[in-house]
């Protein structure tokens, strides 16, 4: 069975790596600007090493004394924010697990929920359908607040400026966004892979799903192919992310 879903790699990292070296630009203390770049560093790498784990909730106290002023409140928004983006996703993990989604295609799951009507099948897709509904009125929700919450920072304005500007730049270019958008694909390859199955009579020998139909048999083929083609895609994406923050810590 393609792992469906099953990737997170340093996605959701990706959103916010871009924000935390452009302070660099701005003409202040040097001592507090590196102070300030040492503890994004720290902590970004405490949640990317949590967030491998998406079993477990993410846990970081995202204040630091080290930090005052300007660069404590940038710091607390940013981490905030990179934490809960990451926590969100791997929420939304955490539930598909729970609804058994790593065994969609167990051949032997599916041969017994055969006998039954596929009521077990059907429940699980209605309910995944609800999940990845979910996941993405979040997503789309923390969009459209992200940048409205940034401008009200009590910082100064250069700093609000820049801040706000990569974080619009992070959302158009969010390689997190492209994974869930390559997710809902594999859903819908899975919706016609089961509607195969269903309209197809079917038999398991040897672990493999035998056809009585031709036309069947090359169907189930081109979409289980299409269903392993998107997991290496988001593989292939999750580990350019991945790279891209171990660079940058």
């Amino acid at each position: 069975m393609p792992r469906v879903f099953m990737i997170l790699a340093g996605a959701t990292l990706a959103i916010f790596i871009g924000l935390f070296y452009q302070y660099s630009v701005q003409q202040k203390n040097q001592a507090e600007l590196a102070e300030y770049e040492m503890v994004l560093e720290e902590k970004t790498q405490q949640i990317a090493e949590q967030a491998q784990n998406w079993s477990t909730p993410i846990q970081l106290e995202i204040e630091d004394e080290r930090l005052d002023g300007d660069y404590a409140i940038m710091a607390e928004f940013v981490l905030g924010q990179l934490r809960d983006s990451a926590e969100e996703r791997n929420q939304y993990l955490r539930e598909l697990k729970a609804a058994n989604w790593q065994n969609f295609l167990n051949i032997d799951r599916l041969a017994q929920d055969q006998t039954q009507g596929y009521t077990d099948t059907e429940a699980m897709l209605k309910q995944v359908h609800q999940i990845v509904n979910d996941y993405q009125q979040k997503i789309q929700q923390r969009d459209a607040e992200l940048i409205d919450k940034a401008q009200q920072l009590d910082i100064k304005n250069r700093y609000r400026q820049q801040l706000t500007q990569n974080l619009k730049d992070s959302q158009q270019n969010s390689n997190a966004h492209v994974i869930f958008e390559i997710e809902k694909q594999s859903l819908a390859k899975a919706d016609a892979l089961f509607a195969l199955l269903k309209q197809h009579k079917w038999q398991k020998k040897n672990q493999t799903f035998m056809f009585y139909e031709d036309k069947a048999v090359k169907e189930f083929n081109a979409l289980y192919k299409d269903m392993l083609d998107l997991n290496r895609q988001m593989q292939q994406v999750a580990s350019a992310n991945q790279k891209a923050v171990e660079n940058k810590l």
